[in-house]
């Protein structure tokens, strides 16, 4: 079983979107959507606009993202390490072939963890699609380079994906995309880049946004 989580908080219309990136995908394996949101009217929206039996949705506590990934890592964990947890947010949305290229990086018994490739749609024509774009060039470039050498790299949390089994949670003051590849790295898993997997991000476009976005990636 494939589980296809998706972290939102309270952009209705954008997880719609991200869902429907992954439904019109595929898919060649077994899946399920689980949208996490505090909103309980997130989920009216969905199932107002979404009519789908494939679709869980999981009311957030509250307590931050790490938290509830380690509620539905424990709830929808398997002791099948072919099982597959992939990891997303509601504001971003994935390519057509994002599932499948993730799924064929598992092939590989001694992968543990699969991140994809974070795309920036922001035009270069201003100083922060500017930013942005140079960041995830350079994000590529690294990323590339380490998995070619076989060496630990962090994944993204726009889109990565991980075995079941392995782990059940994880410490709640760690960034997930962060802590979660180093546990399984410490495992002897590899971490393995699917770079035709992609997701697109819409980044800040002012001083404000872009300060608040690097404060939250600090804490």
């Amino acid at each position: 079983m494939i589980d296809i989580i998706i972290t939102s908080f309270n952009e209705p219309k954008a997880t719609v979107r991200a869902i429907e990136s992954f439904l019109k995908q595929k898919i060649k394996d077994e899946f399920r959507i689980i949208v996490v949101d505090p909103f309980p009217e997130v989920e009216e929206y969905i199932k107002s606009n979404i009519k789908t039996d494939k679709i869980n949705f999981f009311l957030d506590p509250g307590e931050g993202k790490s938290y509830a990934l380690n509620m539905l890592f424990q709830e929808y964990g398997s002791n099948n390490e072919k099982d597959i947890f992939i990891l997303t947010d509601g504001d971003v949305f994935v390519s057509d072939n994002s599932v499948n290229e993730i799924l064929k990086k598992f092939e590989n018994s001694k992968v543990g963890c699969v991140t994809g490739k974070p795309v920036t749609i922001d035009s270069r024509e201003n100083k922060y699609g500017y930013w942005s774009n140079i960041l995830f060039d350079g994000i590529h470039k690294v990323r590339s380079k380490l998995s070619k050498e076989e060496k630990f790299f962090e994944c993204s949390g726009y889109l990565f994906a991980i075995r079941k089994g392995v782990i059940l949670d994880f410490p709640l003051e760690s960034s997930e995309d962060s802590i979660i590849p180093y546990l399984f790295w410490k495992k002897g898993y590899k971490i393995g880049y699917a770079e035709k997997a992609e997701v697109y991000v819409k980044n800040p476009n002012n001083w404000k946004d872009w300060k608040n976005q690097k404060v939250r990636n600090i804490k």
